[in-house]
């Protein structure tokens, strides 16, 4: 009882690293949810790869889940995959969900035994949180394994991004400690994926020596929906806990959606997303609503008649939120920063603005375009089929952690 106090009262103030020192101190008590997970099974000769992340995938909630989703999904073909989270949802049906592709699960506290009596040969571990606990414990553990470090995004740039923005201090010494610490992660590193060009090429040059291969978001091609003449309103989706995603929606409202107002009176706005915080919420009305998380946004998808992500802010990989839309055929009103990794070219398959008054311009020029629209719902699919499918991606995941083998193997030989 008195951990558990401990636990609650402190998690939010304790590094993960601490975190994990009062999981690992909890073992032989009795726990909030007995062993969830499915215990690892003694299995052929199949390459055991560890995945470890900050939870259990929720890909219905946001994109980095859906991309790990699909990577787990991906590697369980030929790998017996277990996944390490350091925290569960409430609910076991995410986990249930990986258990059903053939996924393992377990507690974050049996690491050691794992890394010691497994014959694990591949250490994926994703987000610099993460990493900077687990990749010099693996090393020590199993210092034969091959270590993919997965950044997600490159958060110093996030970050970097934000200060311009914000001109917060805290935010400034921020953006410098992930500098540090994921150059000095990426170092530790056999491999590393990014996820687009933009953030291999900023990394790379704090690191040359590293391999590093881009894995972007993944998105499975969807129903087109609706033709233009039946599809009405904006729509915007994205974790709003995210602070670009926040950022976006505040800046939408207060500085886009007025001079919108003009140019397509009647015009109305969903947000849908995890989390909306009361800065946002306040604005609810039945022009601009609010939805928070909705299970299923395939009507959205399939109704709404112009997608927007006004992202001022954000790191440098592909940004899923946009990738989703395209994938389902709604054309796209997005910043430089929101189209950044996909190889889009401006008024061919997305349309690009950054200021409020281009922003709205290109808005209601999709929106009033027939023409404009069909060419451009079609293209953004195409781009997203050509280049973004698990099918296309698949290659990537399963010959870097090949590579990771390889590399690992070469490195114990030569000891």
């Amino acid at each position: 009882m008195i951990l558990t106090f401990l636990k609650k009262t402190l998690q939010d103030h304790l590094s993960l690293s601490d975190r994990l020192f009062l999981k690992e101190l909890s073992i032989g008590l009795p726990r909030r949810i007995a062993r969830i997970g499915r215990a690892p099974r003694e299995t052929g000769e199949r390459t055991v790869v560890l995945v470890f992340d900050e939870r259990i995938p929720t890909p219905d909630r946001d994109a980095g889940s859906l991309r790990m989703f699909i990577i787990l999904k991906t590697l369980a073909a030929w790998c017996r995959v277990i996944l390490v989270p350091f925290n569960r949802p409430q609910s076991s049906d995410y986990e249930r969900a990986l258990w059903r592709e053939g996924i393992e699960t377990v507690d974050v506290t049996d690491y050691r035994r794992l890394l010691k009596q497994t014959n694990v040969k591949v250490a994926i571990v994703s987000r610099p949180s993460m990493a900077e606990v687990f990749i010099p414990r693996i090393r020590r553990l199993n210092p034969n394994a091959g270590i993919i470090f997965d950044t997600v995004d490159v958060h110093f740039v996030r970050l970097q991004r934000e200060y311009e923005v914000s001109n917060d201090p805290t935010v400034f010494a921020e953006a410098r400690r992930y500098r540090e610490l994921e150059t000095r992660l990426v170092k530790l590193s056999d491999i590393v994926w990014c996820a687009s060009t933009v953030d291999k090429e900023v990394i790379e040059r704090e690191a040359k020596s590293t391999e590093f291969v881009v894995v972007p978001t993944i998105h499975e091609l969807r129903d087109r929906g609706k033709p233009f003449e039946e599809r009405q309103d904006l729509l915007f989706v994205g974790n709003l806990a995210h602070r670009p995603n926040e950022d976006a929606v505040l800046f939408l409202i207060q500085s886009v959606y007025p001079l919108l107002k003009d140019l397509l009176p009647g015009l109305q706005l969903d947000i849908i997303g995890d989390n909306p915080s009361p800065a946002l919420t306040a604005y609810n009305s039945p022009d601009i609503r609010i939805h928070g998380y909705i299970p299923d946004i395939e009507t959205y998808l399939q109704s709404h008649r112009v997608f927007v992500a006004p992202l001022r802010f954000g790191g440098a990989g592909t940004k899923g939120k946009v990738g989703e839309a395209m994938a389902h055929g709604i054309p796209v009103v997005t910043t430089t920063i929101g189209a950044e990794g996909f190889g889009l070219t401006n008024e061919l398959d997305v349309m690009i603005a950054d200021d409020p008054l281009s922003f709205a311009q290109a808005v209601a020029r999709l929106y009033s375009e027939k023409e404009l629209w069909q060419s451009m719902a079609g293209n953004g699919r195409l781009r997203i089929e050509t280049t973004f499918t698990p099918q296309g991606i698949a290659s990537t995941i399963n010959e870097s952690v090949q590579k990771a083998l390889t590399v690992r193997r070469a490195a114990s030989d030569h000891r």
